[in-house]
């Protein structure tokens, strides 16, 4: 990555260092009353220095011009550091284009960091390190696959690719657009706000289902903040699509700050906010979708039929000690896993029931699961019991501990079964702790399973907090550099 951005740094120097210094532009198009499909011809083309009139056409020269078919056809050749205007006379009127001479003799038009030969040259080069980005990305997506489908990497890279993925396409269109370097900086800093305006309808109707599931789950589980966390991570996307538009109205009729001023450093400092806003609520949303995926691929995914163990997670058990339809349904997906590999492979497995005593439970639900497991047919031979595990993590380690300790070494091969929505986050557990496990998923409740998830995926998120603020820094970066440079070329030096 590193040797590709030299390169490309170095081809656009020399691309606009050399193309530069000669302009080319078709003016007539901006103005129709010179358009040649009217009769129009252009008469004269003159260059006015804008910093001292009377210098003429001191800071460049005209090269050549001539009408075309149907604009007027202007090369330019820098002299000195400067703004000029070229004026364009013909027999309706004339116009005024202003051209900005830089230091190193490149002549760019309009803007400061407006269009120039070699211009696209610059948006491509930009395209095609955000596709060398994105094809890297892709790549570490696999590598990451490979080694285990429960690193958080795996989540991280999808939502990276999505976020890039995009970032190309909007560079595409400026490309096909040919807006220049300040129309591509523009393209970038907007477009962030551009999508997030059209997933707002998605994110409406996310918040609205989940709102529906969250009602169902407080009337059957109780009114609990947990119960609510679908509910809220809902409003927070909802609020953040709303959000620029907010700070839009507020500064659209602020009388601290005056954004309606084109050159202004109100407008700027809108922009700023706005995109800035946009591309955090883009970037959650990307790695919402990461998590969809890979944990909608891990609750589906059948371990191998080659385990020694599998551990069964425990969670809140009733009062008269008996499972819950929650820790039942995973039971017996654990049952249901042995059997099927008994089938396959004629190897029997020995189950790991896992779970403390808690304040208000009479016994622990390690316990619970093994009276289950021997209610249905499971020999006490074939059971471990981990009963002292007070967290998923504890229940991994300890259950670890149990099989090894059976086992008389390491080597052995291990799967775990809890509820669907939990599995990744297990599996990335067992995977920081040491455990290499495979993890199958028990069904639940629709209504259950929305809030589950968007708990397991604060629960991950929070746990990679470091990763995501670096990110975010970098977001934050890019954005006041290109809004910077846009206030530069638009606001000071136009």
């Amino acid at each position: 990555m590193k040797l590709l951005k030299k390169f490309i740094f170095v081809i656009i120097a020399i691309l606009i260092g050399v193309g530069g210094y000669f302009y080319i532009r078709a003016v007539g198009n901006e103005y129709t009353y010179i358009r040649r499909d009217f009769g129009a011809s252009v008469d004269k083309v003159t260059a006015v220095s804008v910093d001292d009139p009377e210098a003429g056409d001191g800071r460049v020269d005209i090269v050549s011009w001539e009408n075309a078919d149907k604009y007027v056809a202007i090369k330019l050749r820098s002299v000195k550091p400067g703004r000029v205007f070229i004026k364009i006379e013909a027999e309706r009127g004339h116009s005024l284009t202003i051209f900005h001479v830089h230091k190193n003799g490149v002549i760019t038009s309009d803007r400061f960091f407006g269009d120039c030969t070699g211009a696209n040259t610059v948006i491509a080069a930009i395209l095609i390190y955000f596709v060398a980005l994105g094809i890297y990305f892709i790549f570490k997506f696999r590598e990451s696959m490979k080694q285990s489908l429960y690193k958080y990497d795996n989540i991280l890279y999808l939502g990276l690719i999505a976020f890039i993925s995009y970032l190309i396409f909007s560079q595409v269109c400026a490309l096909i657009n040919k807006s220049g370097i300040n129309g591509a900086l523009m393209t970038s800093v907007s477009a962030t706000q551009t999508i997030v305006f059209f997933t707002t309808p998605i994110v409406f109707i996310a918040t609205i289902f989940v709102t529906v599931s969250n009602i169902q789950l407080i009337r059957k589980e109780g009114r609990t903040w947990r119960n609510m966390l679908g509910l809220i991570l809902g409003v927070i996307l909802g609020i953040g699509c709303i959000l620029p538009y907010v700070i839009w109205y507020m500064m659209f009729y602020s009388d601290i700050i005056d954004t309606h001023y084109e050159r202004g450093f109100g407008r700027f400092l809108e922009m700023f906010l706005e995109n800035t806003v946009s591309s955090f609520v883009f970037y959650l949303e990307c790695i919402l979708l990461g998590t969809i995926i890979i944990a909608v691929k891990a609750a589906k995914r059948i371990p191998q039929f080659d385990k020694d163990y599998i551990i069964i997670h425990g969670c809140q058990i009733r009062k008269d000690g008996t499972l819950t339809k929650l820790l039942q349904s995973r039971a017996d997906r654990a049952i249901e896993f042995a059997k099927l590999q008994k089938e396959a492979t004629g190897k029997d497995i020995v189950f790991v029931p896992s779970g403390g005593k808690g304040s208000d439970e009479i016994i622990s639900e390690g316990e619970a699961i093994k009276r289950y497991l021997l209610e249905n047919g499971i020999s006490e031979d074939h059971i471990i019991k981990e009963d002292d595990s007070t967290s998923t993590e504890e229940n991994v380690k300890l259950a670890m501990d149990k099989m090894k300790e059976d086992f008389g070494s390491d080597g052995y091969k291990a799967a775990f079964a809890t509820t669907n929505y939990h599995v990744f986050r297990t599996g990335m557990l067992a995977e920081k702790i040491g455990l290499k496990a495979e993890g199958i998923g028990s069904k639940t409740k629709a209504y259950f399973w929305v809030n589950a998830f968007v708990r397991e995926f604060i629960a991950t998120v929070v746990k990679e907090k470091k990763t995501h603020i670096k990110v975010a820094l970098i977001l934050l970066a890019v954005n006041i550099i290109s809004v910077l440079m846009l206030y530069i070329s638009e606001g000071i030096l136009s």
